[in-house]
């Protein structure tokens, strides 16, 4: 195995049916999971149960969030809180420094920053009193996580969001994250094996902005952060369903 993608979720904000987009990438000594959805916990056990090991919150070691909506990010409290509490293990955690610089004061200070000893006294902390936290460099730079090596570039999204190229050895997944119909972005893309693309309403891509694709990018990509009533069956262009694994 040089590089394994599994699908841990793929719904949108407003899913009733899936868990939040969310990916496991995995090599033989790496596990990386892109972006921390809500109900984490169950997620990646479900996950488990769809075939494959079975992976648990103490699993991962590695936490990549690409923007700071709560359907990319609001499992991340569940995972630290885990760690620190139940096993003592801490994750390391990345994203650009725009999504950093929110992460802990807009989004996980109000219930992480004090913490009641067993005394009863109150202790302050910040985000790096739960993780490893480490900015990415500039757009397009490269950068190591375990044996992985990944760039980023930012999309066109409501907040600053980070779409993904991640390689291992002569094996590489596109991410587009959260995006606008951006063919520049498509583009820098393409060259991957798995190309995991967005489709949704609003200022999301247009599923037929995709359909006009070349088919040879077309059969390299799968959908995901889907609506849904997409119906996945009939879908011009495979979906990325939970449980799914790609072994490039």
């Amino acid at each position: 195995m040089a590089l394994s993608v599994r699908v841990v979720g793929v719904g949108d904000a407003f899913t009733a049916r899936y868990y939040n987009a969310c990916l496991l990438v995995e090599t033989a000594d790496t596990r990386l999971l892109i972006d921390a959805p809500p109900a984490l916990a169950r997620a990646l056990r479900d996950l488990g149960d769809r075939g494959g090991p079975t992976i648990g919150l103490d699993d991962v070691d590695h936490v990549l969030i690409t923007h700071l909506h709560g359907d990319h990010m609001g499992g991340l409290e569940q995972l630290l809180f885990w760690r620190r509490f139940v096993t003592g293990r801490r994750s390391a955690l990345y994203a650009i420094p725009e999504v950093l610089s929110g992460l802990w004061d807009a989004r996980l200070r109000g219930g992480m920053d004090v913490l009641v000893d067993a005394a009863g006294a109150r202790h302050p902390l910040g985000l790096d009193d739960y993780a490893d936290v480490t900015p990415m460099p500039s757009p397009g730079e490269a950068f190591t996580i375990g044996s992985l090596t990944l760039s980023w570039r930012p999309t066109k999204h409501h907040i600053p969001t980070s779409a993904l190229r991640i390689r291992a050895g002569a094996s590489s997944l596109g991410y587009s994250a959260d995006t606008s119909f951006d063919p520049s972005l498509i583009e820098w893309l393409a060259p991957s094996d798995l190309v995991v693309h967005e489709t949704n309403l609003g200022i999301h891509t247009p599923l037929a902005s995709l359909v006009g694709l070349d088919p040879s990018l077309r059969a390299r990509m799968k959908l995901i952060h889907y609506p849904d009533f997409h119906d996945v069956d009939a879908s011009p262009i495979g979906c990325a369903r939970e449980g799914d694994r790609y072994d490039l």
